[in-house]
């Protein structure tokens, strides 16, 4: 039986500094998760420069990729893309240190092959309860792209059951979001 790795988030944030190994805090314990496939980095990086290019555009947020979230005050996971809406959000995080002291306001996490299906609820569930406002689940086929119809597309509501769609384009499945980046826009006299 494995011995179980308990550590506090400050613990866990200097751990991040110095271990090149891939790591979540769930409830106190250390949790290693595996790197990624090159076809989850790729989904991954294609997913973040297309959200974070509308959101740079309209100026009410920003996307970043695989950065550490604090959730609560033991537990640190890190979302393939975390989403942060407003000049509010963004004033609240000092952009040298990790984890971001906040859940995001959209977690997106590229599902892969090797993920246990309750592994993902309770990162589904540590998310809303840290007060994301949605998680998104991108699911594809092995071997096709994210943009073929088959992928789908699942968003995740704290007041709401799971939702699940197909989508035959990457940007389609953005669109069901829209309302709640519309809620953050701000004076673009801000630049």
């Amino acid at each position: 039986m494995a011995t179980k790795t308990m550590m506090t988030v400050e613990q866990f944030a200097q751990l991040a500094t110095t271990d090149p190994e891939d790591y979540e805090l769930v409830e106190g314990e250390l949790i290693p998760f595996p790197s990624g496939t090159p076809r989850h980095g790729i989904i991954r990086g294609k997913l973040e420069r297309l959200v974070g290019s509308y959101l740079d555009g309209n100026r009410i947020g920003k996307a970043i990729g695989e950065i550490d979230c604090q959730l609560s005050s033991n537990t640190v996971r890190r979302p393939d893309v975390a989403i942060f809406l407003g000049k509010a959000r963004l004033a609240q995080i000092d952009w040298d240190r990790i984890p971001i002291p906040f859940a995001p306001d959209i977690a997106v996490e590229v599902l892969s092959p090797n993920e246990r299906a309750m592994d993902v609820r309770r990162k589904v569930r540590d998310y809303l309860r840290a007060g994301t406002k949605e998680v998104w689940l991108l699911d594809h086929p092995m071997g096709k792209s994210p943009s073929t119809p088959t992928a789908a597309f699942v968003c995740c509501r704290a007041r709401t059951r799971w939702s699940r769609n197909s989508f035959p384009a990457l940007p389609q499945p953005l669109r069901t979001s829209w309302l709640i980046f519309s809620d953050y826009r701000y004076d673009r006299s801000d630049k």
